[in-house]
């Protein structure tokens, strides 16, 4: 599941919301904003649910710049959709932001107006105000209720992180095809295949 973030007043956010300093004090001349609290605990828990992290910002904010600052923080950002990338895919006459461009399937922003664009062109957007002390956990319920809602998914994000092993597989079909519930077509007990012409 791919999630995006508005930066301004969605993670970073004016003077009066607290916030949290993970990047190292002789990086700080180069990445001086500081995240609202709760950022990368949150980004950490979304990483465990197997989403991929995504920026999407209306300010032009280098790509590079903003995936080199969660990254010093321990947070790898998948994609970063800036002005210019949003104005070179979607153009200017679309909506202000538009994820399903980028295959993003949740989008969370402060601005109502970007939530009422969401509706018109039928993309979910998660609102979460620069005064919501909840915000974190208002995020994770909502990921995990669209994972949840989603039965491959589900398996598909909490299952086992496990390599691709030819091995492994060859042995679950084995075990498939010797289970009592697998039924062998007819043609192969009497040896006489039917004729299908």
């Amino acid at each position: 599941m791919r999630i995006s973030f508005d930066i301004d007043d969605t993670l970073i956010c004016d003077s009066s919301v607290p916030t949290e300093q993970h990047v190292s004090w002789w990086r700080r001349w180069r990445y001086p904003e500081r995240l609202r609290r709760g950022t990368r605990s949150l980004m950490t828990a979304l990483i465990r649910r197997r989403c991929k992290i995504w920026i999407y910002t209306s300010s032009s904010r280098c790509p590079r710049y903003l995936k080199s600052w969660f990254a010093s923080f321990g947070i790898s950002v998948e994609g970063v959709v800036n002005l210019d990338r949003h104005e070179r895919t979607v153009g200017l006459r679309g909506p202000s932001k538009f994820p399903p461009a980028f295959g993003i399937d949740l989008h969370v922003d402060d601005s109502p107006g970007v939530a009422m664009e969401g509706a018109d062109h039928r993309f979910p957007v998660l609102v979460v105000t620069p005064g919501d002390s909840g915000w974190v956990e208002r995020v994770l319920s909502e990921v995990d209720a669209r994972i949840g809602s989603n039965a491959h998914g589900r398996a598909r994000q909490f299952g086992p992180d496990r390599s691709f092993d030819i091995r492994r597989i060859f042995r679950d079909c084995l075990v498939r095809l010797s289970s009592p519930d697998h039924q062998n077509p007819a043609y192969i007990a009497d040896d006489t295949k039917p004729d299908l012409a």
